[in-house]
């Protein structure tokens, strides 16, 4: 059996568990251990975004085929059918990549890349569908169709299921937020609160509802952390934007305070990020742990271009920057090499 580096240290962590453990002596520990080899080029990063290229190329010639000025008007003359058959007949070839795409994931489980591919190209057909849907009910509301897709991929991405499809249904469910608080907002804010600082609470929602559900349906787990995900990466981005822009909607009146004046945002943030850290360390949580690493990161490096950019030779600027990426760099290369002699 073939492993990637990666997937050889999970297999290799769980072989020397299961020993401690009592559970494998030490000549089934051997024998497992030599039951695989360690592939050294990633042949399935490379399969993935092989996939992930095909499908931007189809995209890129569908739209380079429909942007053509003499093809639009062929399609004009010929695709003349009312909006309701045009929603049908993308409805129908979106399913059709679902079916196949699911056909072949119980076929052949272990070709993922291009089963989710087809589900991708499934996704793009749903969201074709939904838009002439909505010409059919006429609808100005961009949002309530967004807010349709999500419905429809949320539900499809648990049935089939899929975590590309989830995804899509998450990001749809972010972009309906956004727009809806958007429209209903005056000034720039809603219920008093500016862009960022409503996808914070945003954020939230989604790491809560996500522990929730891992309660409750342990089943689902992959969608619980594909959600959490999602919302840790919401949450901080956003915590990280109000750290720059405060609770501000306005440029012009945010191009008059001073960054020192933000620097409770920047707090919340280092004190969330370390909250993340421990939470990663006490619970062995790699996505929480991470997270609140390069958010500390990224918060102390943002705070010291805001506040020495100004006022400091660019020379000495650029060196401090250049001396403690070092300084970090060989600390990391220090923990790689003992982690590879531990190994």
């Amino acid at each position: 059996m073939k492993l990637s580096k990666r997937e050889s240290r999970v297999v290799e962590s769980a072989i020397d568990q299961w020993l401690e453990q009592g559970v494998i002596t030490s000549e089934d520990s051997d024998r497992l251990k030599d039951s695989y080899q360690i592939v050294k080029i990633d042949w399935s990063l490379i399969a993935k975004y092989s996939f992930w290229i095909a499908i931007v190329c189809i995209v890129l010639s569908v739209l380079s085929v429909l942007l053509d000025e003499w093809l639009i008007k062929l399609f004009e003359e010929i695709f003349t059918a009312p909006d309701i058959a045009k929603s049908g007949f993308f409805a129908l070839i979106s399913a059709l990549f679902y079916t196949f795409g699911l056909r072949r994931k119980k076929l052949s489980p272990d070709k993922m890349f291009s089963n989710e591919a087809l589900f991708v190209l499934g996704i793009i057909s749903t969201a074709v569908s939904i838009y002439f849907l909505g010409q059919v009910i006429q609808t100005d509301s961009v949002t309530k169709l967004i807010l349709v897709a999500s419905l429809v991929y949320g539900v499809l991405g648990l049935w089939i299921p899929s975590l590309i499809v989830w995804l899509c249904a998450l990001l749809s469910l972010g972009c309906w937020f956004g727009f809806e608080t958007h429209q209903a907002s005056e000034l720039g804010y809603f219920i008093g609160l500016n862009l960022p600082l409503r996808f914070v609470l945003f954020g939230v929602l989604l790491i809560a509802s996500s522990s929730w559900a891992l309660r409750r349906w342990e089943s689902k787990e992959d969608f619980a952390i594909t959600t959490r995900a999602v919302g840790m990466s919401v949450f901080f981005v956003s915590m990280w934007l109000m750290s720059v822009f405060g609770n501000y909607a306005d440029w012009s009146v945010w191009s008059d305070v001073t960054q020192f004046s933000l620097i409770h945002w920047s707090v919340l943030l280092l004190v969330a990020s370390i909250a993340s850290v421990y939470h990663g360390i006490k619970y062995d949580d790699e996505l929480t742990r991470g997270f609140g690493l390069i958010f500390i990161f990224i918060n102390l490096y943002t705070r010291f271009i805001e506040y020495f950019w100004e006022g400091t030779h660019k020379a000495v600027f650029f060196a401090i920057l250049a001396i403690s990426f070092w300084f970090f760099g060989t600390r990391a290369e220090k923990i790689y090499r003992i982690g590879r002699e531990s190994e």
